[in-house]
């Protein structure tokens, strides 16, 4: 099935490119988020006439997700939590609760946009934390995890 992409999407193309991708990844998925349409000969024209609109509201996008990571960027998570005497907490750190700090900071960040690389964290200790705010800008935050 050949679609074409409405904004960038990691590890398919970018925006405008015309991409041939299985059928129910674009019927489940890229069309119903408005990431893509289906690529026909109307389609086509279509978006040739809406390209310059796209593009620009792509742009503010990136604009807009530069200037979060840099507010960002000085954003220190600290999470106290009970542990054990060897350090492993009673329960873990996931991404609703790095969320859920960064709003008591005044960050809102979405769940969604955080990446734990290892899952949960289950230990006392500092970690590094990716945000993943565009398909362009990623940032890592440091996450004090701490003894209650």
């Amino acid at each position: 099935m050949k679609v074409i992409l409405l904004e960038r999407i990691n590890n398919l193309g970018r925006l405008g490119d015309v991409v041939d991708v299985r059928p129910g990844y674009g019927r489940n998925f890229l069309m119903p988020q408005g990431k893509a349409i289906m690529a026909n000969q109307r389609n086509l024209e279509d978006f040739a006439e809406r390209k310059a609109a796209l593009e620009h509201i792509e742009a503010e996008r990136l604009q807009a997700a530069q200037q979060r990571a840099a507010i960002l960027a000085e954003a220190v998570v600290k999470i106290a939590l009970q542990a054990g005497e060897d350090g492993r907490l009673f329960g873990s750190v996931g991404s609703h609760d790095i969320s859920a700090a960064l709003a008591a900071l005044g960050h809102e960040v979405a769940h969604s946009e955080i990446r734990l690389a290892d899952g949960p964290i289950k230990r006392v200790g500092e970690f590094p934390v990716r945000l993943h705010l565009h398909p362009e800008v990623d940032l890592d935050v440091m996450v004090f995890v701490e003894r209650a």
